[in-house]
């Protein structure tokens, strides 16, 4: 029988039993971190475009990385633009051609064990293009999706790119691009193609020690991004035949007076002779002005229509000057028009479908959401853009399946308003 009093010796113990150890000290978030976790993009964005305009540099530079996340090109590609210097010289291309770049890629990379294409980080439109890469990759064997992007290996039981699978929520976790719905959505879609995932960036443990230059920081970056795709992919998967997606010069594959990059050492360690694909620096400005001499020279000759592949008379690839030599493949995009308030680039591509919705009515800046229904506010959402002031109706592009809408506000997110289905 229960009496009082073992009733309450039993009361007195339970809190002791709850608070064994003591109170465990807690570590305050910063603003920044408590908005990543809360999954916020716009005060971030809004931070970054003001310190920005108060002529803050290094806020400028991520401002155009991170404006293109919330589908604002106008600031992610215009706001680091520099207009062409009125005397420079053009290429001369009379005697050039142009060939589809997906076609082109998919010729080059048969037989070949490993595909590396680059990207700017201000350009979501290059993802999208990787996406494409991927799609022709796949049915010629390619398996295995490495990235810059993706975080390294983090203690336990953070989440890794390694285990990701068709169906789990794609989080912003997984690297700092990540949080970028193009890439999202490309990564969503090599998972369900089979492909399986590796990170390869360097490590903490490998950063050496604190106060070195940045020559030598990047010496030992470039080594230990050679390093852990040998170990993280080659060397446990010796038949892996592996897309690689990297930043700007990582690619380049031999020494330059800036030192040795990333391809380059991959090569020298394992023997593999990679087929390495150049777009970074070959995508047109959002005016004719600021586009690079090669560049005005590939939209004055060709005009193209969607992403080429230039060749001179005796079959050398046209690409930046700088690269040319260094790459296997140069892609140049086109000048494209947006279609419904969204960019050519993203609406053209097969895989999506544009759904027109209803917004609700709003004040000041506003972020619109498309997020997988299977996923919710877990995962990062499949697309998203910056509204207009009293924007009544919107566009998105959309694969296949069920989404439920949202929209962001300074302060905070609205509740989920809408559900809609995308058929095939």
């Amino acid at each position: 029988m229960l009496t009082r009093r073992r009733f309450g010796a039993l009361c007195a113990a339970v809190p002791a039993i709850g608070l064994a150890g003591g109170v465990r000290a807690q570590v305050p978030l910063g603003v920044v971190q408590r908005l990543e976790v809360e999954g916020r993009y716009l005060p971030q964005y809004l931070d970054l475009k003001a310190r920005a305009a108060a002529g803050e540099e290094a806020a400028r530079w991520q401002l155009s990385q991170y404006a293109s996340f919330l589908g604002d090109e106008e600031t992610a590609i215009g706001s680091v633009a520099r207009p062409r210097r009125p005397d420079a010289a053009l290429p001369d291309l009379s005697d050039a051609s142009a060939s589809d770049a997906l076609d082109a890629i998919a010729e080059a990379a048969a037989g070949r064990r490993i595909v590396i294409l680059n990207e700017a980080h201000n350009h979501s439109r290059h993802r999208a293009f990787a996406a494409r890469v991927m799609r022709r990759l796949r049915p010629m064997g390619f398996d295995w999706f490495a990235a810059e992007a993706f975080a390294p290996l983090q203690p336990a039981p953070a989440p890794r790119i390694g285990d990701y699978r068709p169906g789990m929520p794609f989080l912003r976790t997984y690297g700092y691009y990540s949080r970028d719905p193009v890439l999202a959505e490309t990564v969503r879609e090599a998972a369900r193609l089979g492909y399986r995932f590796a990170d390869y960036e360097f490590r903490h443990d490998q950063r050496g020690p604190d106060g070195i230059d940045m020559d030598a920081r990047t010496a030992l970056r470039e080594e230990a991004q050679a390093e852990n795709l040998i170990a993280n992919v080659l060397a446990p998967h010796p038949e892996a035949r592996v897309f690689v997606y990297c930043g700007y010069s990582h690619l380049m594959e031999a020494p330059t007076d800036h030192g040795e990059w990333f391809a380059s050492r991959l090569k020298r360690k394992t023997g593999i002779d990679p087929l390495t694909i150049e777009q970074a620096y070959c995508a047109p400005g959002l005016r004719p002005e600021d586009d690079e001499p090669h560049v005005a020279a590939v939209q004055a000759a060709f005009a193209p229509d969607r992403p080429i592949i230039v060749r001179r008379a005796d079959g050398s690839v046209v690409g930046m000057p700088l690269t040319e030599p260094q790459t296997d493949l140069s892609v140049f995009h086109p000048r494209l028009d947006s279609v419904r308030g969204r960019p050519e680039w993203l609406t053209a591509d097969p895989a999506r479908r544009l759904v027109e919705v209803d917004v609700p009515a709003f004040e000041g800046p506003g972020l619109l959401q498309a997020l997988w229904r299977s996923e919710g506010a877990a995962g990062v959402p499949a697309d998203q853009f910056l509204l207009t002031p009293g924007q009544s109706r919107a566009t998105l592009a959309l694969h296949p399946g069920r989404y439920v809408l949202r929209l962001e506000r300074p302060d905070g997110f609205d509740s989920a308003y809408g559900e809609i289905e995308v058929a095939a």
